[in-house]
């Protein structure tokens, strides 16, 4: 199966590698939870949905402050196949710099690790004249949840509707915007196709070991594109690796 967008990565996988159990897995409370392919799929198409029934559109933006998680992996995948472009942002940059990337980038939606993040930025929310809301990975009392969003998803699945959009999404269209530093001024978005990302992780795969019992750990900062790269990397393996995610 051909990969030319970065979504194209969950079928192939399906496709091309035995039934396993961890595709992907993340430490909560100290202890690994595990998702199949079918899982990770199932929840980035629930994504894809609901975003759809929030009014989403291509090219709109979605933003991500956080730390390694399979949440966000789950994002990722269900911003990028319905043509969305995913702003990845380091949960350690400045006040300043968020409100500046948030409002440059026009976003959409936010989604937030924790309430320590969130009450960092919660309150420059209502500078950012684009945005239409927010939710949390972790569960805070009268926050919306991603849970949520993953509800209103299964309520309102529009397969249809994903697939056309899907035939429309080119190799060439901006996937995600990556927001430098700001060392030398105010951060600079850096705009990154589907064909960019793949033709990296197409050029790496294969220097890699084929053992399947192998397994890929995350811990470098996924706002960052090499990081970015890697995680793709064991969905193109000969053989299906593990990938799994540091908080």
């Amino acid at each position: 199966m051909e990969v030319t967008r970065i979504f194209d990565l969950l079928p192939r996988y399906k496709k091309t590698f035995r039934v396993k159990d961890d595709a992907l897995a993340g430490k909560e409370d100290g202890k690994w939870v595990k998702y199949s392919i079918d899982q990770y799929i199932e929840a980035a198409n629930n994504i894809s949905y609901a975003l759809l029934k929030l009014g989403i559109k291509k090219g709109d933006k979605i933003a991500t402050i956080t730390q390694n998680r399979p949440e966000w992996n789950f994002l990722d995948m269900g911003i990028l196949q319905i043509g969305a472009v995913h702003v990845p942002i380091y949960p350690t940059i400045s006040e300043s710099d968020y409100k500046y990337i948030l409002n440059h980038a026009q976003v959409k939606f936010v989604f937030i690790s924790g309430n320590d993040l969130l009450q960092k930025i919660k309150h420059l929310l209502p500078e950012i004249k684009s945005l239409k809301g927010y939710y949390t990975f972790e569960q805070i009392e009268k926050v919306p949840h991603l849970n949520e969003l993953i509800e209103l998803g299964k309520t309102n699945q529009a397969k249809d509707d994903l697939d056309k959009i899907q035939t429309t999404i080119d190799a060439n269209d901006i996937a995600t915007l990556i927001y430098t530093s700001g060392t030398t001024g105010d951060p600079k978005g850096v705009m990154l196709s589907h064909q960019n990302i793949i033709s990296n992780v197409l050029s790496l795969y294969h220097i890699f070991p084929v053992d399947d019992s192998c397994k890929s750990l995350s811990y470098l900062p996924v706002s960052h594109v090499y990081e970015r790269t890697n995680l793709y990397v064991p969905f193109t393996m000969q053989k299906a690796w593990e990938l799994l995610l540091i908080t």
